[in-house]
């Protein structure tokens, strides 16, 4: 199943190139970051070292500074001298000497009765200041220095720094001195460093206060340092933080407290002088990196566009291979691009042949989906358990279900009396061999049943045996053979039995008696005054009676006889094991003679019939069916004679009949003998064009003695007296003469030539026909042989074969009178016919009779299934010549077309047409 490919960005050659190049960068410049921040703690710990060192050493300067005096005063008292008495230090005199050698106002304290008092060196009485008496006290109580805070002095207005000196003898204070040394003095001690340029050193008393600055300390001395680095300072006794300095400038800063002074030295050092030289070394590495950056893509960028030049390259040759077109190879310059492209060509080479195999393949399943899809007829594909595995549109339109439906189904949902082992006993049988079609009745969704002919074909699919099913709906099939059979069977006008039933029927009841069974009897009844009322009131009214007689009648048969209509007013009554009994048929006799004894009501008239009946007798008065109706017809003929309405058997002396029949014997005879036998020629008209094609010779018998007779009477008689035959024979020859006569005069007509059941019987009939065309010379297309269905009925497969032999000489072969005889669809199919012909019974009642159009119909749909063409006998209106037209009849003949006219008159009528 395809799937489309999932979203992505995607990059060129270049991008991917460079990102490759700047990740062969990136660990370099991480790696010289690193070693530079490295460097950096490295060289920023040893620069707080050197910073704690030189603020250790600023704080020992300031610590000496501050208690050098201590040691000043001790040289110069004395007690040190070696004398006991300190009188003199604690003198006006002595306070300006320690104050002349120290440079510093001094004043030394001692206790005395009145307490601690101290002399200025100027002489004076100091002022009894509690916080210094405090410090005093604090230094004669642990004999250990106390350097004051910042403070201003009350003289001089200077912001000073006092040191509380103890002057020990013999392990025991016994002065103090107090030294004042200004600020600036400590903050001359900090310029005396020579700091670089920028650094800041600063000293802070206890409380935080700036004690001396090496820059601005007039401006800044006595102010309080930054909160956060007195906060440091109170926390731990050296140390290291940010700052910012009363100029706003930040810088790292280390401070140290004396633990001899309890004052901190402070040693900044801007951020800029520390942070400076890393940025010059990060510039330099930046302007090597982007250099190295620089030629890395350049070389990125010439390496991809070689890249991308041949892998685009290879773009125009994918499209062709992808649009079907043979791809041209343009020269690359990598070897795998000249890989790939080699690969594309043997790519399209394969495509090429798949894609001839496909379109093969797929215009060999789109013509079989649009033939299975369009098909008329259903097509089924199953397996071996009957599951549904395709059903085409057909299928699904006459079986109710959806597609989807069928496919979710069995076969023996729709085949309800099949089972499971019938269909694996198909699969079996369809493997060795192609079965004949068989029949089926398949059940549709709304519960209707639809007979099929099936045709199966199993194959193998992928190791899975399958197999395609085409039923075929014979539903019509079986409705046209019932309508033919019944057709063939019966009167359409009136729904009788026809002729050709009622001869079977005698036929069946002579060869029972043969057999052992009783004898019967045949009654043949005619209508009296029946003609007249056809002439007066038209045929439509005729026919109208005509059945109302037949329901009548048929009221007046039991369910043993057989009633059947044999002719225009005509009918027979077959009444077979009767054996003696003479009552029976006297009885139906007389019932019909008083059934029609009432006046008959149709189509708005009140017509007044009567009935002759002829009965005879089997096997007494004739052993075949034709005898026995001809001697029932004696008898009625006898009962019309003696005044009609009335009933008789037949009789011997009733000889009169005979008398004819040996007349027309006689006369047939003398015909043969001296040539008195004519033919008549009626036209066959194509229907659609009008143009006549072929002609059908019928018999006269014109001797000049007496009248001449129709075939309809001479021929029964022919056949009974054996003359069928040479008559058969002389009509042949004279019809291929005439024809042949024809077509060299320019009428390019077919002749059409009726071969009696006699005829077709007797053996050696297409050695005949061979014989015929060789003598007449005729185009064996030209020539049409009539068969009758009572001729090849009684054996099918052997007038199969004598048509079979017949047809092979390029004869054609029409079924006459179809419709009136008792043959079957099987026989059709089996039989080599060219051509139906439409008895004449049927089409002349096409205007009034529903019953003979639905003949019609089955008859004109069943010689297209079959390919037959059409013949329609006895057109005899307008209104029949549009019905057949309409219907697709090719073929007609009857008097709307022309009488049968003798050969002078057919070529005269010819010529009028044609003109």
């Amino acid at each position: 199943m395809f799937r489309m490919p999932s979203i992505r960005r995607e990059l060129p050659v270049a991008h991917l190139l460079t990102g490759l190049v700047l990740a062969c960068l990136l660990p370099g410049v991480l790696g010289s970051a690193l070693f530079l921040l490295s460097e950096y703690r490295d060289e920023r710990s040893q620069q707080n070292e050197e910073m704690l060192a030189l603020a250790r050493d600023i704080g020992r300067t300031v610590d000496t500074h501050l208690l050098h005096a201590q040691t000043l005063a001790r040289s110069l008292s004395p007690v040190s001298r070696g004398t006991s008495d300190d009188t003199d230090l604690f003198s006006p005199q002595g306070a300006r000497s320690v104050a002349s050698v120290f440079g510093n106002p001094v004043v030394v304290y001692r206790i005395t009765a009145n307490g601690i008092t101290g002399i200025s060196s100027r002489g004076e009485q100091a002022p009894a200041d509690p916080l210094e008496l405090q410090a005093v006290g604090s230094v004669f109580a642990t004999g250990k220095a106390v350097i004051g805070n910042v403070a201003t002095d009350a003289t001089t207005g200077e912001r000073v720094v006092v040191a509380h000196l103890p002057i020990a003898n013999d392990g025991k204070t016994g002065h103090v001195l107090g030294v004042s040394m200004p600020t600036a003095e400590l903050s001359a001690l900090l310029v005396q460093r020579h700091l670089p340029q920028g650094w800041l050193a600063a000293l802070l008393d206890h409380r935080g206060i700036i004690a001396g600055r090496n820059r601005a300390a007039d401006r800044y001395a006595g102010q309080p340092a930054m909160e956060k680095l007195r906060t440091a300072i109170a926390a731990q006794q050296e140390g290291e933080l940010d700052t910012v300095t009363k100029e706003g400038v930040p810088n790292f800063t280390v401070f140290v407290r004396s633990p001899r002074t309890g004052y901190t030295a402070i040693v900044g050092i801007p951020h800029a002088d520390v942070v400076g030289p890393l940025t010059t070394r990060l510039l330099y590495l930046a302007a090597a990196l982007a250099c190295l950056s620089t030629l890395g893509l350049l070389l990125a960028r010439a390496m991809s566009r070689r890249i991308a030049g041949s892998m685009q390259a290879l773009i125009a040759p994918a499209t062709a291979l992808g649009q079907g077109m043979p791809p041209a190879m343009p020269a690359v310059h990598l070897r795998e691009a000249a890989e790939v492209g080699a690969a594309i060509e043997r790519a399209a080479a394969l495509l090429c042949q798949r894609d001839a195999a496909l379109r093969a393949q797929q215009d060999e399943l789109q013509q079989f989906k649009f033939f299975s899809e369009h098909a008329n007829e259903m097509l089924l594909l199953l397996d071996e358990d009957g599951r549904i595995r395709y059903a085409n549109r057909r299928a699904s339109e006459r079986l109710g279900y959806s597609n989807a439906e069928l496919l979710s189904m069995t076969l023996f949902q729709i085949d309800l009396p099949t089972r499971p082992q019938q269909l694996h006993q198909v699969f079996a049988e369809s493997r060795q061999a192609q079965m004949r079609p068989f029949e089926r009745v398949y059940t549709c969704k709304d519960g209707s049943q639809v007979p099929v002919e099936i045709t199966a074909t199993v194959l193998e699919v992928k190791g899975e045996w399958l197999m395609h099913v085409a039923p075929r709906d014979i539903g019509e099939r079986h409705q046209v053979e019932r309508a033919v059979r019944w057709a063939a069977a019966h009167d359409g006008l009136t729904g009788l039995p026809n002729r050709a039933r009622a001869l079977a029927v005698l036929e069946q009841a002579l060869d029972d008696q043969r057999a052992g069974a009783p004898g019967g009897a045949l009654l043949f009844v005619d209508l009296d005054r029946f003609k007249p009322v056809n002439d007066q009131h038209g045929h439509e009214v005729g026919d109208r009676v005509l059945q109302a007689v037949a329901q009548r009648l048929y009221a007046c048969v039991d369910q043993r006889a057989l009633l059947a209509r044999v002719g225009g007013d005509e009918f027979v009554v077959v009444m077979p094991c009767l054996g003696d009994d003479l009552e029976q048929p006297e009885a139906v006799a007389r019932a019909i003679l008083d059934a029609m004894a009432l006046p008959i009501e149709a189509g708005g008239i009140e017509a007044a019939l009567s009935a002759s009946i002829g009965i005879s007798r089997f096997p007494e008065q004739g052993d075949t069916a034709n005898l026995l109706i001809h001697a029932a017809d004696m008898a009625m003929l006898q009962v019309k004679k003696n005044g009609r309405g009335g009933f008789a058997w037949y009789a011997p002396h009733m000889d009169e009949q005979a008398q004819f029949t040996l007349g027309v014997e006689r006369r047939l005879q003398h015909a043969l003998d001296h040539g008195c036998l004519r033919l008549h020629y009626q036209p066959i008209v194509d229907l659609a064009s009008g143009t006549t094609v072929g002609v059908e010779a019928l018999v006269r018998l014109e001797d000049g003695i007496e009248p001449a007779i129709g075939p309809a009477t001479f021929v029964p008689i022919a056949e009974s007296c054996g003359l069928v035959l040479p008559i058969g024979s002389w009509v042949k020859r004279e019809a291929c003469r005439q024809q042949v006569a024809w077509q060299a005069a320019g009428l390019a007509l077919s002749v059409s030539v009726n071969v009696s059941p006699l005829q077709f019987s007797r053996a050696g009939l297409a050695q005949r026909v061979r014989d015929l065309i060789a003598a007449s010379g005729i185009e064996p297309r030209q020539l049409v042989i009539e068969v009758t269905e009572t001729a090849i009925i009684k054996d099918l497969a052997e007038a199969a074969a004598i048509l079979g032999e017949v047809k092979a000489l390029g004869v054609r072969i029409a079924l006459d009178d179809f419709g009136t005889g008792y043959s079957s669809l099987g026989a059709l199919s089996v039989l080599p016919l060219d051509k139906l012909k439409i008895d004449q019974s049927f089409v002349r009642r096409i205007e009034t009779d529903h019953a003979s159009r639905a003949v019609i119909d089955a008859v004109i749909a069943l010689a297209h299934s079959l390919n037959l063409e059409l013949v329609a006998e006895g057109i005899e209106t307008e209104a029949a010549l549009d019905y057949l037209r309409a219907r697709g009849c090719q073929l007609g003949q009857g008097y709307y077309f022309s009488r049968p006219l003798a050969p002078a008159a057919l070529e005269e009528w010819w010529g009028r047409k044609a003109a």
